[in-house]
């Protein structure tokens, strides 16, 4: 199958398909809802039935024609152009996927943002067998290995129980989309109250419809919340700042695990956590696919080519992507 790697996305060139693509194109296949991968409007948008809620939520502002939209159910097969498509769940965030096309005899998988840990919301990944694998490599460095669900959580809950008990707030920050509702998520089925910026808050009703602990949460509006938790988006921390001794500010995420995490977020506590793949499990993936051919997108896309590379994989790391 013929792959085209372009500034703005990855053209699957014999059926026309095109893979995360950053500019509206006709046929997109989106992995997830995050900006970067489903920031465009398109002709036709094919993802998981989550993904496209999320979607059209981030999309609703904007003008011009509706696209068409095709929610692809994990595990069934979908007939495309002359080939076979089949989602798998990416443990990224909530209805992130993986891709399967099956073209002939080859067998061609796109990761999109994925993790094998199991997240704090959403499924577990599975590794699916391929021919060529297409990974992204948000933190393909040695350095970047990150808690397990359960050691996240005890220490979401630990820094905010030891806060409250201080008399502190715990100021939480997080992805807007993602992160910041599994922060919650945690918070509340551990029973502690939390206030919630309005950029994380518009999401929580589509978490609890899919069953996660987003009830019972207030909105944060710009006042020290006494005796909750705040949880707020990346970005927050000078007017975290401006509130003094009263907040202790923890960073949950992956880039957390770089030594210059503390003064990088303006946060006292750092919680490696991250909705991406580890090192270790980059690693783990490329192996369990079986790939004998391996193209790294997105993050340390060279580093990580040459570390598969030194270990008799061929790896590659396109220009453009």
């Amino acid at each position: 199958m013929r792959v085209e790697f372009h500034p703005d996305g990855i053209l699957l060139a014999d059926i026309g398909l095109w893979l995360d693509p950053r500019e509206s194109r006709a046929v997109a296949w989106l992995s997830h809802a995050h900006s970067d991968h489903a920031g465009a409007l398109h002709g036709e948008a094919l993802a998981t039935e989550d993904t496209l809620r999320l979607y059209e939520m981030r999309r609703a502002r904007d003008e011009g024609p509706r696209p068409k939209l095709r929610a692809l159910e994990c595990g069934a097969p979908l007939e495309f152009r002359g080939a076979r498509l089949t989602v798998y769940p990416a443990g990224h965030i909530v209805g992130a996927a993986q891709l399967l096309v099956e073209w002939g005899d080859e067998r061609l998988v796109y990761t999109g943002d994925i993790k094998l840990r199991a997240p704090l919301c959403g499924e577990l990944a599975e590794v699916v067998p391929c021919n060529r694998l297409i990974i992204e490599s948000t933190f393909g460095l040695p350095v970047f290995r990150f808690l397990s669900r359960e050691a996240a959580r005890e220490r979401i809950v630990g820094f905010a129980r030891e806060c409250l008990a201080d008399g502190v707030t715990p100021a939480f920050t997080g992805y807007a989309l993602g992160r910041g509702q599994e922060i919650v998520h945690v918070l509340r089925e551990a029973g502690i109250p939390a206030a919630v910026h309005g950029a994380i808050a518009r999401y929580l009703p589509f978490y609890s419809a899919r069953g996660y602990c987003c009830d019972g949460w207030t909105p944060y509006e710009s006042r020290h919340p006494a005796g909750k938790a705040l949880v707020v988006p990346h970005g927050f921390s000078p007017r975290l700042e401006a509130l003094g001794e009263r907040v202790r500010a923890a960073y949950v995420s992956g880039w957390a695990a770089l030594d210059n995490a503390r003064a990088r977020a303006r946060a006292g506590e750092l919680i490696p956590y991250s909705d991406h793949a580890g090192f270790d499990e980059l690693l783990e993936l490329v192996e369990a696919s079986g790939a004998r051919e391996i193209d790294v997108v997105h993050g340390y896309t060279r580093p990580f080519a040459r570390i598969l590379a030194q270990r008799g994989i061929d790896a590659r790391a396109p220009e453009e992507a």
